[in-house]
């Protein structure tokens, strides 16, 4: 009996197969996406936006054989290049809504509770665009309390006449006594004998409290007619009643809410007298909120050096053009010493 041989079976065409699925595939991607190309550029097409501070790198290339992607958000409706949509137009409206949005959000976040230092009054002294040297103090004299004290001892100044006391106040400015290399003289004294062009007067922290409010302004005014009397030619520079910071001082009386009302008294008598000027330290020791820089003071009145060199700086920076008063005083009072005196030529 002879071996039967095995019929061999015919191989399956598995190029076929595989021709067929790759087919399938091409046909559902082409399908799909399309359909997400459409489904993508409708839905981004308004909302492109264009960078004018973009650079030539970050500029759109040319998409004619590049892929889509994310990127190339650049097809508008009608199916242009993005070299032919109109988006400069469109990057103004969106940058303009974004700016309109970001005004809207300031001016929803501005602190309501900021107090601004800014006076409206021609008494009040404007910044310079030229600061002056020590020199411009040199004909100046400075009366003030322990405040005043801390500014000569800490700012640096090196020139101008002090003249201050612990615990000097409006009220008490006749009995008060300044130490001299004569002794102990009253203030007033001190203003004797000698010109000055300037007086630097800081009043007003150790009248907090003290007596009625309606004693206050014709105490200030009668010590201001004193200074002027035995001063004619001397401009007044008031400086306005430092804020304090509350929770450091103990008595209930040094607080802010009074600061401000005496400054309304001092900025009355610099609108009052011509010779006198309001000077706002405020401007520079408020920390924003009617009080004190914090941690400006130890104590919560008396300034540290830091801030006493602040106020140097904005003496320099803040004054009167005194060279062109002082001629026309000068002149004024050359014509008047002249009336009535029969010259040689006239004999």
């Amino acid at each position: 009996m002879g071996t039967k041989k095995k019929r061999k079976r015919k191989p399956q065409n598995n190029m076929l197969v595989l021709k067929l699925l790759v087919l399938v595939v091409i046909v559902l991607v082409l399908f799909e996406g399309k359909l997400i190309y459409t489904m993508f550029t409708q839905g981004t097409s308004s909302t492109v936006t264009v960078s004018s501070s973009s650079s030539e790198s970050e500029k759109p290339q040319n998409l004619e054989n590049e892929p889509l992607s994310p990127s190339a958000e650049a097809v508008t409706d009608s199916g242009n290049s993005v070299a032919d949509a109109p988006l400069a137009g469109l990057s103004i409206a969106v940058s303009g809504a974004s700016a309109s949005t970001a005004l809207q959000a300031d001016q929803e976040t501005e602190d309501p509770y900021r107090i601004s230092e800014e006076i409206d009054s021609p008494a009040v002294v404007k910044e310079q665009e030229t600061a002056i040297d020590d020199s411009y103090f040199s004909d100046a004299v400075f009366i003030g309390d322990s405040r005043m004290e801390g500014f000569r001892n800490s700012s640096g100044i090196t020139q101008g006449t002090f003249l201050t006391s612990v615990g000097l106040s409006s009220s008490g400015m006749s009995d008060a006594t300044i130490a001299s290399p004569e002794g102990n003289i009253s203030v007033y004294q001190g203003l004797s004998g000698i010109q000055y062009n300037k007086i630097y007067l800081m009043l007003g922290t150790n009248d907090l409290g003290y007596y009625p409010w309606e004693d206050f302004l014709p105490n200030f005014e009668k010590v201001i007619e004193q200074f002027h009397k035995l001063q004619p030619d001397a401009i007044i520079y008031i400086c306005n009643v430092i804020y304090v910071e509350e929770s450091k001082v103990s008595a209930s009386y040094n607080n802010n809410e009074n600061v401000r009302k005496i400054n309304g008294y001092l900025l009355e008598i610099c609108e009052t007298y011509d010779y006198c000027y309001y000077l706002n330290l405020n401007e520079i020791f408020t920390n924003g909120y009617g009080s004190l820089i914090e941690d400006a003071s130890s104590d919560g009145v008396h300034l540290y050096e830091y801030y006493c060199k602040q106020m140097l700086d904005y003496l320099k920076t803040h004054y009167v053009d005194l060279p062109a008063s002082a001629d026309i005083t000068s002149e004024a009072e050359e014509t008047s010493n002249t009336d009535g005196i029969e010259t040689e030529e006239d004999k």
